[in-house]
């Protein structure tokens, strides 16, 4: 099916899951080359005419609903991580169909319909029969008990980073941490050669901004790494890490992109700000200072605490090359506003971040306040 904005897709990397992945793409080419009677090299194939090419990306998720799907922002083919026990009928089946959603946006653009007649022309005209035309499934997925505790202890530890009594809140936002820690080391000691390793895609925008990249840094003080990912027409941030990690960082992501704005409006107001440029710098110190109290907590770790968080960030780096086998470098360069900076950085130094569990939701909700200090 074609990708949408609603569907929730966590990917997912070990050393099995990118072999599986590699064996896709295999399978992929020798379907375009001896069905779809296109010329492939690599990592690419051509159009009938020979006259553009396009790249074969493979990813493997977890999504509850939905075995395969193919995403034209991205040029890119999912499938889901059960796959690697389905029958090879049933995976041949799926790759097709979602191929045959590739060569209709090819053929149609990507504005038609996932299963109109534009696709089941494709499919037809390549003597694919319902077995693949209708080759989808609905799935169920249930989050594990150890992860469900730990989400409730981190829960209730945040809250408490909220109180009044600032050595109270600077413990529970400890704890928090050593937690999170504690969890990520043990699941890689129980298993260190399949560590399962995850990436979500959050905050699509048009093009990279301050205020994504002031979240962005924030992000990384729950234990993820970032990137951002460049499509035909947006960007977003590619958060990695365990999938509770990534949890917790998606939904402060979701806190910060509204709190910003809403900190951003106090300020203009009382300190008469204007302008873009005041703007992107007092996101960028909010941050800054955000980071800097958390870089200061981080002294009142214990040495072994320390020398664990050194070992999580050496994992983070191995993950990220996991994910990303080629990662060129990115600087960025603009004016700064010291006075929107200094402010920020004052707010930042003040911002306590409180997730809560929305049930409804079955993930974090938010509660976020600003604390005088």
């Amino acid at each position: 099916m074609l990708s949408s904005t609603n569907y929730k897709k966590m990917f997912v990397y070990s050393h099995s899951i990118i072999r599986f992945a590699g064996e896709i793409k295999a399978l992929i080419k020798r379907i375009l080359t001896t069905e779809v009677h296109l010329q492939c090299g690599n990592t690419r194939f051509y159009n009938r005419k020979k006259t553009k090419s396009y790249p074969i990306n493979v990813v493997i998720y977890n999504h509850k609903s939905m075995l395969g799907y193919f995403d034209a922002e991205f040029y890119e083919l999912g499938f889901h991580e059960c796959l690697m026990q389905a029958s090879k009928e049933q995976l041949h089946n799926i790759v097709r169909h979602e191929l045959a959603h590739y060569l209709t946006f090819m053929q149609y653009g990507a504005m038609v319909q996932p299963h109109a007649s534009e696709f089941k022309t494709i499919c037809q005209s390549l003597g694919w029969d319902e077995q693949v035309s209708k080759a989808t499934t609905t799935l169920d997925s249930h989050a594990s008990e150890e992860e469900s505790s730990v989400l409730r202890k981190v829960k209730k530890l945040m809250a408490l980073s909220t109180s009044a009594h600032a050595n109270e809140a600077e413990q529970a936002m400890l704890k928090s941490q050593e937690l999170l820690l504690r969890h990520n080391l043990e699941a890689s000691k129980d298993n260190p050669d399949e560590e399962k390793i995850c990436m979500l895609r959050i905050m699509q925008q048009k093009k990279e901004t301050a205020k994504m990249r002031a979240i962005a840094n924030i992000l990384k003080t729950f234990f993820v790494g970032i990137v951002y990912h460049r499509g035909e027409q947006f960007t977003t941030l590619e958060i990695i890490g365990t999938a509770i990690n990534i949890e917790i960082a998606e939904y402060v992501a979701k806190v910060l992109d509204t709190e910003f704005d809403n900190l951003w409006a106090g300020a203009k107001k009382s300190a008469h700000l204007k302008g873009a440029l005041a703007k992107n710098s007092f996101f960028l110190g909010i941050a800054k200072g955000y980071c800097n109290k958390i870089q200061a907590l981080k002294r009142e770790h214990s040495s072994e605490v320390t020398n664990a968080i050194l070992v999580l960030e050496k994992q983070l780096v191995d993950a990220q090359d996991m994910v990303y086998s080629r990662l060129s470098s990115r600087k960025t360069s603009a004016n700064y506003c010291p006075t929107s900076g200094l402010l920020g950085e004052k707010m930042g130094r003040q911002l306590n971040i409180n997730p809560a569990i929305n049930q409804k939701a079955g993930i974090f909700g938010k509660l976020l306040t600003n604390k005088k200090g």
